[in-house]
This record gives structure tokens, C-alpha cells and sequence, in this order.
């Protein structure tokens, strides 16, 4: 069931403005200091912020709650390597961590990526998907689960080695990995690291 129609979108979720690229860089801030894997240029921040308010090939969606944004989606429009067919691609889905219990926030912000992708079919004629990742140590397996309740699962992220930030986090995830591994030939059941699991099982081939 879609929270859109093709005339409003999403209620309660709307596009960004130049007025309000301060506090989404603030609210950008947060979400980096709470899962990034490399460090921040603030510049760039900011240059990838004015692209979505300024509409040059990128779009911004907020949510507010008493005048505050508590809640973004960013995506850019690209091409893959191979291709000159374009699509939308997400950037970032953050709720701020205060305003996670009790809302549906980030569903609502899937749910808007996914109208502006039916808004140029429609209204058009242009096929552009919308296609989304997840890059995180945090939350990850609630994250696919969100996902694949709304969009088709067509892959996964994978790393090696430390990022520059949160080591210890991708140091764990790799002993998991060695882990498992280690009991592959073991009487036990063949135990996948968590989050890879549920890429798996959303994808169909396990249950």
C-alpha cells in the first residue's frame, strides 16, 4: 500500500528550500557523527545540500515537527558507469534519533523517493527509478527489513578492511565473519552473519 498519490506525493513530506539548507546540515551532522565510516567535508556537505535545494540534478524531501526538520531524504540524479540511462539515487535517509519512536518517518521518506520515480513516469513519460543502499554497522538488519518491506531487494554492500572512523565496528564485523566461516564444516547449522542473513532471506534464497 503507497502513503502517495501522484498529485501530492507523501502528506507531510516536502521538498526542501534554499531557506532551509542550515538545518539540514545540522541534521546531517548528526546522522554523521552517529554511523559514518570515513570523515566529513564540510564543503562538500554543503555543495551536495544546495544541489537537491537548488534542484540542479538533485532533490531534498524534509519532515518537520513543530517548525524543526527532524527527518530527510536526499537523491542525486546519475548514470551508472556502463549506461547514460539515468536514476535517482539516495544519498541519505535519516530520522533524528529523538524523533524515531512513534513515527514512521523513515517509511514515509522510502515512500516519497518512490513517488518521485512514479511523478516522472506518469506525469512525463520518463522511466527513472529510485534505488537505494545501506552503508551501516548500526540497526542494519531493521534497515533491510524496512526496505524490503516497500522495495525489491537487487543486491548488498560489502567492505573490507578499517574506515577512518568507528574501526572497532568493521573490526567486529569481520571476526563475525571470520566465524562463521570457521564453522562451516562443523555439525552445527552454517551460521551467516546477521545482516547478510537478512539480505538472504529477502532476496529469496534462504527462509
Amino acid at each position: 500500500m503507497t502513503l502517495y498519490t501522484i498529485k501530492d506525493g507523501v502528506p507531510g513530506v516536502r521538498f526542501a528550500t534554499r531557506a532551509d539548507e542550515a538545518a539540514i546540515f545540522a541534521l546531517l551532522c548528526t546522522m554523521h557523527s552517529e554511523m559514518a565510516f570515513f570523515g566529513m567535508n564540510p564543503a562538500k556537505v554543503i555543495e551536495g545540500i544546495r544541489l537537491g535545494t537548488e534542484r540542479r540534478g538533485g532533490v531534498i524531501f524534509v519532515i518537520e515537527e513543530n517548525n524543526r526538520i527532524v527527518a530527510s531524504l536526499g537523491a542525486v540524479l546519475v548514470s551508472d558507469w556502463y549506461s547514460d540511462d539515468f536514476f535517482w539515487l539516495e544519498r541519505w535517509n535519516y530520522v533524528h534519533p529523538k524523533h524515531r519512536k512513534g513515527h514512521d518517518y523513515a517509511r514515509k521518506l522510502i515512500e516519497q523517493g518512490k513517488w518521485l520515480s512514479d511523478w516522472f513516469l506518469k506525469e512525463k513519460g520518463q522511466r527513472i527509478p529510485f534505488q537505494v543502499g545501506i552503508n551501516s554497522l548500526d540497526r542494519t538488519r531493521a534497515k533491510i527489513r524496512l526496505y524490503a518491506r516497500h522495495m525489491p531487494c537487487i543486491g548488498a554492500y560489502f567492505m573490507w578492511g578499517e574506515p577512518p572512523l568507528h574501526p572497532e565496528k568493521m573490526m567486529q564485523a569481520q571476526k563475525d565473519v571470520d566465524t562463521a566461516l570457521a564453522q562451516r564444516d562443523r555439525t552445527q547449522p552454517f551460521v551467516v552473519p546477521t545482516a547478510a542473513k537478512t539480505v538472504l532471506h529477502v532476496s529469496g534464497y534462504v527462509r
